[in-house]
């Protein structure tokens, strides 16, 4: 086994890359692994060529990205939504309401806020503020 990053071809499946140094993050996709286990590989950033995912650097300071088989990426809420959309009842419906026009919009504004503010969310630790 190597240190590597792993290639966006490992298993054909949607990626979901999350920040493992944010405990926010961490145990936020803990808690979806367990839950909802969407058909989804969840992956730290830090553990992937970010390139060779066709993922810009910027995008992960963001929030959450979301990168499907085809290459399209979203980032925060909208790649949240788009992983639960693959999810089975009743988080496909969640996933599928978040992307309803004036949510969609809400969320826009709110998730970026709370992924800049996520140090201050109760599980956050340092590294939540970078």
């Amino acid at each position: 086994m190597t240190d590597q990053p792993a290639s966006p071809t490992i298993t054909g499946r949607p990626a979901f890359l999350f920040d493992a140094d944010c405990g926010v993050c961490q145990n936020g996709t803990d808690a979806i692994r367990e839950r909802i286990n969407p058909p989804v590989d969840i992956v730290p950033w830090q553990m992937v060529d970010l390139a060779a995912w066709g993922v810009p650097e910027d995008a992960v300071h963001e929030g959450p990205v979301f990168v499907d088989t085809d290459g399209n990426q979203q980032i925060g809420p909208l790649g949240m939504a788009n992983m639960l959309r693959r999810s089975r009842a009743p988080y496909r419906f969640m996933g599928s309401a978040m992307l309803a026009p004036g949510v969609r919009h809400l969320l826009g504004r709110i998730g970026p806020w709370m992924y800049r503010h996520r140090d201050r969310l109760p599980g956050s630790t340092p590294a939540c503020s970078v």
